[in-house]
């Protein structure tokens, strides 16, 4: 190890322990391709030039955590060049983060990002508070987070990974964490995967909440709120890829659905938007949990927005919004589907009730926000029984279902699920919404 006025720098593999007060310097690891740990027992690690710790060359790299300490790594205010590594910790090789018994570590992006790593970032068991000016954990090829708790805040995306060159890369992974997010971009963008499986996920600012190709939840508590859209498939392009694909279409329409799919398997999912709630590009899939989408009453955005398929086979959906582009599951799907499109909003507060033929209440949904269309699925409802559908204590319908999908009112422009893509402006079609946050 060695230490000049700006830098201390770790040129060889093995076991460091680290503790004290950096005094402005960066941590320099530049080790070849040999192994190194980094054991934080009380440390500071503060840098005034540059990335405060710097993975620059190195076999893979762990950041341990020591029992019972509380860590800093932290750079400083001021502008960020093309040739220095943009963000606090940056890591050039697989970076793992475990914790300890009562530790915790805090990393601050003054400059621009937090946690960066251009290679695979694993968290373990860690007790972590990123504060972000632009982005707050990115992992290039993935970021895995298990059995962690992480709070986040950040001016751009807040968990990020986006290798586009590989299908097995740009993956984000969460797994048994207690998350929360404030983000100025996106909450969770994953390039081709998203994947949450138990724990606790709470975004409470974003602009869209989770993006990727196939976003999963197996199971968990998630709560998200996003100013545009909640929950997205969308397929992320190259800037070649996006060429190519203008070209072929001729800067019009956007073809089929994507090969891309949004799926509830389990879990309990709130989401809050201000666009799209439930969107997919792709398909989608619901067999089990329960899924409540509190959409928008923007006549051009709908609280269920999917090109392809959406087949529901479980679980518990309470979806609305505006009735312009009311959507519900396709007629593939085997659960009975109701939905009711209302003449005029209802209002926030008010009682949404339905009863079954024996005078037993199936639901009583409270509004949270003023809607016009609510889509409901449950294994409550049978195939042929008679349901009353109430609202603010008034009875508006009494509904039969003969089909997989039953309605009361009429849709502004119709269910999309009805209706071929090719019937569909792109989304380069539409009116602009005005620019994401810079």
């Amino acid at each position: 190890m060695s230490v000049d006025e700006n830098s201390i720098t770790i040129a060889k593999g093995g076991d460091y322990r680290l503790s004290g007060d950096s005094a402005g310097r960066s941590l320099i690891v530049n080790a070849g391709d040999e192994e190194v740990t980094l054991i934080l027992d009380g440390a500071r690690v503060i840098s005034h030039q540059s990335a405060a710790l710097y993975i620059q060359k190195s076999g893979d790299v762990t950041v341990r955590l020591a029992e019972k300490s509380d860590n800093l790594i932290s750079d400083s205010d001021g502008s960020v060049s093309n040739d220095e590594p943009q963000g606090a910790l940056f890591s050039r090789a697989d970076l793992r983060i475990e914790g300890g018994t009562g530790a915790s570590l805090t990393v601050k992006g003054l400059r621009e990002d937090a946690v960066v790593g251009k290679d695979d970032l694993d968290l373990r068991d860690v007790t972590l508070v990123v504060d972000a000016k632009d982005e707050g954990i990115r992992g290039k090829d993935s970021v895995d987070i298990r059995r962690s708790n992480v709070q986040i805040v950040a001016g751009g995306d807040a968990i990020k990974s986006d290798n586009l060159e590989r299908e097995d890369k740009g993956f984000v992974n969460l797994e048994d964490s207690d998350i929360t997010i404030s983000a100025g971009d996106d909450g969770i963008m994953g390039a081709n995967k998203v994947d949450i499986a138990g724990g606790n996920l709470k975004i409470t600012q974003s602009y869209e909440a989770i993006e990727s190709r196939y976003i999963t939840i197996h199971s968990g508590n998630i709560e998200v709120n996003a100013k545009d859209d909640g929950l997205n498939v969308t397929l992320k392009k190259t800037a070649e890829q996006k060429a190519a694909a203008e070209e072929e279409r001729g800067g019009r329409g956007h073809g089929k659905a994507i090969d891309g799919l949004l799926s509830i398997r389990g879990g309990y999912t709130i989401v809050h938007s201000g666009g799209d709630g439930f969107d997919s590009n792709g398909h989608a899939e619901m067999s089990g949990g329960t899924l409540i989408v509190n959409g928008p009453l923007s006549q051009r955005d709908g609280y269920i927005d999917v090109d392809g398929t959406f087949n529901l086979t479980g679980g518990t959906l309470i979806a609305h919004g505006s009735s312009g582009m009311a959507q519900t599951p396709s007629d593939t799907s085997t659960q009975p589907i109701i939905q009711v499109n209302l003449d005029s909003p209802l209002s926030t507060g008010d009682h949404f009730t339905i009863r079954d033929a024996q005078g037993e209440l199936l639901l009583d949904y409270v509004a949270p926000r003023d809607f016009q269309s609510l889509t409901y699925s449950s294994a409550l409802l049978k195939k042929d029984g008679s349901y009353t559908v109430s609202v603010g204590g008034k009875e508006i319908a009494q509904l039969t279902l003969e089909s997989e999908i039953t309605r009361h009112g009429k849709a502004g422009r119709g269910p999309r699920a009805e209706r071929s893509w090719w019937q569909f402006r792109s989304d380069d079609d539409r009116p602009p919404r005005g620019p994401r946050p810079e």
